[in-house]
């Protein structure tokens, strides 16, 4: 199954006012949006959906639905976003309570995530090599954070991690 979504880029076009021996060229300022549009994918077991990914592949700000069809999106599958180095931002609903195995690793790009409280778990590799993320927040909801869950965040300064964490990798 499909869910169709939006993402729009702004571009802006300027003229300058150029001065010649000859002549005025005239200035123009021009804004416009452009919209393009992606699929999310998604699996669905008849009471919740899993998003595994999108095609083309994700790009620039993503925001994830809290619903699809009726039904609550609750978790982000394994390698759903792995490699989209385009993403530059994550926002998930309050219906996400896990990120699969490698959800985001490889997002060279992305520089801000957006956890809702409702996540109790980041799996194994999820944000693995994301170079550009430079701080990460953990809600208090979180009790768990896999293997690797923020290996080579080479740009990765500050991490908050709550007191209900229990669990981190193997340990």
């Amino acid at each position: 199954m499909k869910h169709l979504w939006n993402t729009k880029t702004n571009f802006t076009i300027v003229m300058q006012l150029l001065k010649n021996t000859q002549a005025w060229a005239l200035a123009l300022l021009l804004t416009f949006t452009a919209t393009s549009k992606a699929e999310l994918l998604f699996t669905s077991d008849g009471t919740a959906i899993t998003i595994t990914g999108s095609d083309p592949q994700a790009t620039g700000v993503l925001i994830i639905p809290s619903t699809i069809d009726n039904l609550p999106v609750t978790s982000i599958g394994d390698s759903a976003f792995q490699g989209s180095s385009g993403l530059t931002s994550v926002t998930l609903p309050s219906s996400i309570t896990s990120i699969g195995n490698a959800a985001f690793s490889g997002c060279t790009g992305l520089t801000s995530v957006t956890l809702p409280n409702s996540i109790t778990s980041v799996s194994d590799y999820a944000f693995a090599s994301c170079t550009g993320l430079t701080s990460v927040t953990l809600p208090n909801s979180v009790t768990s954070i896999g293997v690797g869950a923020f290996y080579n965040c080479t740009g990765l300064t500050s991490v908050t991690l709550p007191n209900s964490v229990t669990s981190i990798g193997n340990a």
